[in-house]
């Protein structure tokens, strides 16, 4: 009996060890469908992380391809721009030889200078006009290389220099009507006329060209005109006061009475020689101008006295053509050294071409004050015909009149202009004007008070 419990007593154990061992393997085996399932979660998640590399592999490939396709167009589109770029080059440096060539071949001086007036380039004919190199002037200032004269051979202050005021800011600047003289290396010097002109880059200027040329012998030329005009109107006053003396004679009835008919052609014999006398003064005035034997006798002037004298002789006209007169005058402009018959021929010319070129009806302006720099200024202005803007830079050259007064006005010289700045410059005075065409014109002179004692 206890043989048979101890039996039955294992058979319950081992029942227990069966029991529990096949929980095990169910575990087990729970646990291995677990991995088996999450090994065919993985596999897949392979395959499909496959699947995409090889896409990502074609893809890449196709790129490669593509990149050896575009390595190769860029490798053609290189040389070919690499040829272009040779050509272009070839084609400027051609471009660049032949403006060098046609720079060079110039009969005119040229220079280029930078916005500080150092020089940048000159061409040949600098070089032969004054006597300096390339490379001695290059980097060095226009105005110091070659000094400026004047005709009395007064050297030219920087800020005066034509190019020192384009590079200030002026547009383009010419000195043909009064010639000026350029210094040679070796202290010579030749009369010069130039134009100057801006170098304008994004609105700014950044430099100036001069063109100048030897007027030597224009000079010469002019000379002996000049000459030939004084010998001519001396010879010409002898006959021309004979015409106007016997003229008068035969108006006041010293000869006889004259009928009216005669009378009217004898008046018109007498206004045509008094015109032909004045061209003839007006050319002898020009050509000791020019000659430099005009005697100016400096005195102590009133001008405004003198002003007003030459307003007074005006008036006749001022009132024929109804023309609204208005006058200014500072109170305290004291007495000036100057020449006062020249100073009168200044302001008639001004004032008369004032009156001349104003319709009736129009108005003239004449003021006359003080600076702060203690210059007399003249301002007279009018609401004429104006001055067509294409010719402001001619208005005060010899014998030029504007297109468009010349068919409204026959008898003018062409000289009135001329005489006045001649004047005025000789006093060491500057003159200028501001017009728009059939809208008027104001014309400038500033004198230097050179005051004396009333």
């Amino acid at each position: 009996m206890n043989e048979e419990k101890k039996i039955a007593l294992k058979l319950e154990i081992l029942a227990r060890e069966k029991e529990a061992i096949r929980r095990k393997l169910v575990i087990t085996a729970r646990q291995l469908a677990v991995t088996a399932k999450e090994k065919e979660s993985a596999r897949r998640s392979l395959v499909v992380t496959a699947r995409k590399l090889a896409v990502i592999a074609k893809e890449k490939e196709v790129a490669r391809r593509k990149l050896v396709i575009t390595a190769k167009q860029l490798k053609k589109m290189s040389e070919t721009l690499e040829n272009k770029v040779l050509a272009r080059t070839k084609d400027l440096e051609q471009i660049r030889s032949r403006t060098e060539a046609i720079l060079t071949s110039i009969g005119d001086g040229l220079v280029v200078v930078d916005k500080d007036g150092k020089i940048s380039y000159i061409n040949k004919s600098f070089e032969e006009m004054l006597g300096w190199k390339s490379g001695e002037v290059l980097g060095k200032s226009m105005v110091q290389v070659v000094p400026r004269e004047d005709q009395n051979g007064i050297k030219v202050l920087f800020e005066e220099r034509i190019l020192t005021q384009v590079l200030s800011g002026q547009k383009f600047v010419a000195d043909l009507t009064n010639p000026f003289y350029y210094i040679r290396k070796d202290k010579s010097r030749f009369p010069t006329s130039s134009i100057v002109a801006p170098v304008v880059l994004g609105g700014k200027i950044v430099g100036a060209v001069e063109v100048f040329r030897d007027i030597t012998k224009e000079k010469e030329i002019d000379k002996a005109k000049t000459e030939f005009v004084s010998l001519a109107s001396h010879q010409l006053r002898t006959p021309l006061s004979t015409v106007n003396w016997y003229s008068e004679m035969l108006l006041a009835g010293d000869a006889g009475e004259v009928t009216s008919n005669q009378k009217k052609y004898l008046e018109e014999i007498y206004r045509g020689n008094q015109r032909m006398v004045e061209l003839v003064n007006t050319l002898l005035d020009v050509s000791r101008i020019e000659m430099g034997t005009f005697i100016v006798e400096l005195k102590s002037t009133n001008i405004v006295r003198l002003v007003r004298s030459v307003v007074e002789e005006q008036k006749p006209q001022i009132d024929d053509k109804k023309i609204t007169f208005l006058s200014s005058f500072e109170d305290n402009i004291p007495l000036m050294q100057a020449d006062p018959k020249l100073l009168r021929m200044v302001i008639q010319n001004l004032l008369s071409n004032a009156i001349k070129y104003t319709p009736d009806k129009g108005r003239v302006e004449v003021s006359l004050f003080l600076d702060n720099k203690k210059n007399v200024i003249l301002k007279i202005s009018d609401t004429g015909y104006g001055i067509p803007k294409n010719q402001h830079n001619k208005i005060f050259t010899k014998l030029f009149r504007a297109d468009n007064v010349i068919g409204k006005d026959t008898e003018g010289t062409g000289l009135g202009l001329y005489i006045a700045k001649s004047i005025v410059e000789q006093a060491k005075g500057k003159i200028w004007f501001e017009s728009d065409e059939n809208k008027g014109s104001t014309f400038f002179v500033v004198l230097p008070l050179r005051e004396t004692r009333k």
